[in-house]
């Protein structure tokens, strides 16, 4: 997982803290002129206010450098105002510069130097620095992995709403890799950040509610939660509630609504769901039946190895459905499905060799595909793992 940059907007907080009163009205010409748009013009009423010390200036034009925004990206310029703001004590300019000590942008890479700006700011209550601190103890990135630390820093980013904070918590605390598992914090702090609009958490309460674990199986809980991870473009949960919705679990059985999610999610490259949409073309589930557009939704799972995808574009080529008939790709296919153990696929294959479609008439191979397929079929019903014979 990644430390998240922090960009703010420009900063204009209580005046009190600008240090000649006069800097004041300039400082606001500035803001205006930003708010409108005309970068150039608050760089060239900020530059002179930063030069003569005032730190909300210096913290925007290091923001300009750094995004690229009045004038040419430098990120040692950025870092230069960055440092000058930090010193008078600006949060958001005490988390950027470390930030860029932990990329190495601008500055030579220093993780001792991010952890120092990044404490610096988490102690004024920088909620990005905080959850950035935790990250780090967590995964050991510039610092021995520390998880009472990493806690700490999480808890009191999740505090202030810090989604992110708050998923890591829950995942720290399921997990019981480094901490004892918990799930009354894990339901706790996924709800949270569930709340705070984070997909994975939303994708995660899914996953318990679905499975009952931590929480009083509940579908329908389920189908919420997934519903809203979904809606921001999960693809696993894009997926879940086709499935459930087919099947009605947890809401009433409708294809057309299983189509719809299987949809999203095939179209970010899912592939059960490509092979699914497949299978509903062919039997008129929620479509209108239509076996070219199977034969599509199947050629794009097996592109990707789906060995089930792979098995039934295989017949469609064998028998001329939904596409033109030929032999030579069905047995192209059938051997994908079969070198991964597919029993009904290595079966066809055999057929194929008996009967010389696609292939030359051979004997001997087709008594081997066949031995596999027995093979298969029997390591299948004993639950032992499908591989190819050799």
């Amino acid at each position: 997982m990644q430390m998240k940059k922090y960009f703010t907007t420009f900063l204009f907080l209580i005046l009190a803290l600008l240090a000649v009163p006069v800097f004041a009205d300039d400082f606001q010409d500035g803001m205006n002129a930003a708010n409108r748009g005309d970068f150039k013009a608050a760089f060239d009423i900020w530059e002179p206010l930063g030069k003569r010390g005032n730190a909300l200036a210096q913290f925007n034009l290091g923001l300009m450098y750094d995004k690229g925004e009045g004038v040419k990206r430098d990120y040692k310029m950025a870092a230069k105002w960055y440092k000058l703001a930090a010193r008078q004590g600006i949060s958001s300019a005490q988390f950027n510069l470390g930030w860029l000590y932990s990329k190495g942008k601008g500055v030579r890479q220093s993780f001792k130097r991010t952890i120092m700006w990044y404490a610096r700011a988490a102690k004024k209550g920088n909620p990005s620095a905080q959850f950035n601190l935790g990250l780090m103890y967590d995964i050991g990135e510039g610092v021995a992995p520390d998880y009472k630390r990493a806690i700490k820093w999480y808890r009191l980013a999740a505090k202030q709403n810090n989604s992110q904070a708050q998923f890591n918590l829950g995942q720290l605390y399921e997990s019981g890799e480094r901490v004892p598992q918990n799930y009354k914090r894990v339901i706790k702090w996924y709800k949270a950040s569930a709340k705070n609009g984070n997909e994975l958490a939303q994708f995660k309460l899914g996953t318990l509610f679905e499975k009952g674990k931590g929480v009083t199986q509940s579908y329908k809980k389920a189908v919420k939660w997934y519903k809203l991870a979904a809606q921001q473009g999960n693809e696993v949960s894009q997926f879940n509630l086709g499935y459930m919705f087919s099947r009605g679990i947890g809401v009433q059985r409708n294809y057309k609504e299983a189509v719809k999610w299987y949809r999203l999610s095939a179209a970010q490259g899912n592939i059960i769901a490509q092979y699914n949409l497949g299978v509903f073309y062919i039997e008129g589930k929620g479509v209108r039946q239509s076996y070219s557009k199977a034969a599509s939704w199947f050629r794009l799972a097996a592109k990707r190895g789906d060995s089930e995808a792979q098995f039934r574009l295989g017949m469609m080529y064998e028998d001329g459905d939904g596409v033109e008939k030929d032999p030579e790709k069905a047995v192209r296919l059938y051997r994908f499905a079969a070198d991964q153990g597919h029993a009904l696929a290595q079966g066809n294959l055999g057929w194929m060799y008996i009967n010389g479609k696609g292939v030359e008439e051979d004997l001997d191979e087709a008594a081997k595909w066949y031995r596999r397929s027995e093979q298969s079929s029997k390591n299948k019903q004993s639950g032992q793992p499908l591989t190819s014979l050799r």
